[in-house]
């Protein structure tokens, strides 16, 4: 049975009102006629539908949907786009660890891998115009183009993606989750990698929190010796231990780290404070909030 929305829409183009429905019927004619010409030399040609895989998560064919998820609830959502030259770029990361070779350990900046390999601007602005057109909206752009991020109703989504959003019962946890009901399809001519945020089936959650108190380890005999409590390796001992006789010390170097929740700034602060360690700069990126 086909499923209909009385909820008035934003994701598409408006009913015209009684006032100017004359107007636009006047326009529609004219438009016919002036396409009915340009026909004739060259048939306009849509953009054919592109079918994504891999978004449907498997446990849903076992399942009985609970129901529709919301229209009106919000989803963030990451597109992805494919590289370029993939061909090249295996050829240039073989080259780059050839000691023979003349671009041995010649890495690229990030804007020069993004010219290489990344998508182009055109087709970043085509998918940015895609979304905006389907009721999307922008919250974040990447410079390797290579992500985009959106959010909108599920009403905008479902409608842009050609698919239903449902509820489920999780078959493991004492929770409902939401997925979509079929692959997402896309009326664009640029390719789609993948669409990140269209179910919550996996949530990150601690592997393991149980705590081990020290005196309950068994003695044993070190190796080597460090510098914290117990002996244990601590701030330069790794250093010394793995890394010795290397001029380099890391300056103006990044460390990332992806985390699933909050951390205490304090804890750092202790740890530089224990191990006689400069205070590093830390900036938190938060993604999708």
């Amino acid at each position: 049975m086909a499923e209909f929305s009385t909820q008035s829409s934003t994701c598409g183009a408006r009913e015209p009102t009684n006032f100017n429905r004359r107007l636009v019927m006047r326009g529609l004619l004219a438009l016919v006629w002036a396409t009915s010409l340009l026909q004739i030399e060259r048939p306009a040609r849509a953009a054919e539908r592109q079918a994504l895989q891999g978004h449907v998560p498997a446990v849903t064919g076992r399942l009985q949907a609970l129901g529709r998820l919301a229209g009106t609830n919000r989803l963030e959502l990451v597109i992805g786009l494919p590289l370029r030259n993939r061909q090249a770029l295996s050829q240039l990361l073989q080259e780059m660890y050839d000691p023979a070779n003349p671009n041995y350990h010649r890495y690229l900046t990030p804007e020069q891998f993004a010219e290489r390999f990344g998508p182009t601007k055109q087709d970043y602005e085509a998918v940015i115009a895609f979304a905006k057109a389907n009721g999307l909206t922008l919250t974040g752009t990447h410079p390797n183009r290579t992500l985009l991020d959106v959010s909108g109703s599920v009403e905008c989504i479902e409608n842009a993606l050609h698919l239903r959003m449902r509820r489920y019962q999780h078959p493991s946890e004492s929770r409902k989750f939401y997925a979509p009901d079929a692959e997402p399809s896309l009326d664009l001519a640029v390719p789609v990698l993948a669409i990140n945020g269209l179910d919550d089936l996996t949530q990150p959650h601690p592997m393991n929190l149980r705590a081990t108190p020290f005196k309950s380890v068994p003695q044993a005999i070190p190796y080597a010796n460090g510098t914290g409590p117990r002996g244990n390796l601590i701030g330069r001992d790794f250093r010394a231990a793995y890394v010795p006789d290397v001029s380099m010390d890391g300056s103006g170097q990044t460390v990332g780290l992806l985390e699933f929740d909050s951390y205490y700034p304090s804890d750092i602060l202790a740890y530089e404070s224990l191990a006689g360690l400069p205070n590093v700069l830390l900036t938190n990126v938060l993604l999708n909030g």
